[in-house]
Formats: C-alpha cells, sequence, structure tokens
C-alpha cells in the first residue's frame, strides 16, 4: 500500500504476508493454538471478541469456528487479504488501521492481543493508547488479554543486552 494512503503496513506488507502462513506453521498448530484458543474464548462469557493484530486468523478463525464473534483491527491489508481468502473469514468485521488507536463499532466481552504483539508499539505512549483504545471497546466487566514471552536476558554476560533470535535470507531479527 503506498505510504500516502493514510498508514505504513511496516514490517507485514505483502513480502511477509505472502509467506506469513508458511512459516509461521507451527503456531497455526492444534496443539499450540487450543490452549491459546481456550483462554481466549472463556472470557468471552457469551459475548464478542475483538484482536488487535488480527493478521490471517490464527486465533480469530477457530474462535469463531466454536462461535465467538469476532472482530479485528490490522494495519497491513497484505495479512488481511490472506485471513479474507480462508474460510469462515466472511463472518469477522475487520477494520484496517493501527490497533493502538483504530476503533470500532459496538463493545466487546474480550479484547486480546497475541504473540509478542505489544512489541510492535516501540513507545511507551503507544502501549499506553493501546490500552486505551482496549478500554474504550470493553463493556463492564469486560478483559483485555496480551500474550506475550519474556526473554531471557538476565542469562546474558554482563553488558550483552541483545539475542538475535532469527536470522535468515530474508533479513535478521533481535531482542533487545
Amino acid at each position: 500500500m503506498p505510504e500516502d494512503a493514510g498508514h505504513s503496513e511496516g514490517f507485514f506488507g505483502e513480502r511477509v504476508a505472502s509467506v506469513y502462513d508458511e512459516r509461521a506453521a507451527a503456531m497455526f498448530d492444534p496443539a499450540v493454538v487450543g490452549p491459546g484458543r481456550g483462554a481466549v474464548r472463556r472470557p468471552c462469557r457469551g459475548g464478542r471478541a475483538l484482536e488487535f493484530a488480527i493478521g490471517t486468523g490464527r486465533i480469530a478463525l477457530p474462535l469463531a469456528e466454536r462461535g465467538v464473534p469476532v472482530a479485528g483491527i490490522d494495519n497491513s491489508e497484505a495479512m488481511v487479504a490472506r485471513l479474507r481468502a480462508k474460510p469462515g473469514a466472511e463472518d469477522i468485521d475487520v477494520a484496517i488501521g493501527d490497533f493502538a488507536t483504530t476503533p470500532v463499532d459496538g463493545e466487546f466481552s474480550l479484547v486480546y492481543l497475541v504473540f509478542n504483539t505489544i512489541f510492535k508499539l516501540v513507545t511507551q505512549d503507544a502501549q499506553v493508547a493501546c490500552f486505551e483504545n482496549a478500554a474504550a471497546h470493553l463493556r463492564s466487566g469486560g478483559r483485555f488479554v496480551i500474550e506475550t514471552g519474556v526473554p531471557g536476558l538476565q542469562g546474558l554476560p554482563l553488558g550483552q543486552t541483545i539475542i538475535p533470535f532469527r536470522a535468515d535470507p530474508d533479513g535478521i531479527s533481535f531482542d533487545v
């Protein structure tokens, strides 16, 4: 999508979207998705769920299959196009925009953000905006669930603050 269209897809543009499901196949395994889906489904208590950074629907589609009405927000039209091509996606409303600030219609029992995606918001102001956006969408008694891992930086030698976790022909990634 062109920069002048109002937002940038950043890392999750067409290049990544075209191979995301294949490269992340282990994350789509029912043994991996199942426990997370249950942890997300229970707080819905019969209400609707909103996924921040819905992507290709790894969590949203299995939730919708089990009767949970799901909506989502994602800034990547390429990732959402992959979601739209999947069975069941026609029942999921998706807004294109920044999950930290984009509003959607309605209120939800659950807003959730999975797979370390909170760290895509690299400033405290952006993270606070994300919590405010979640709160604005939650009905009374609703829950905001964030899934994240904490890198094992305590095991690093004194002075080292970076752990590489991906190195392939397309680039490298680090936890800092």
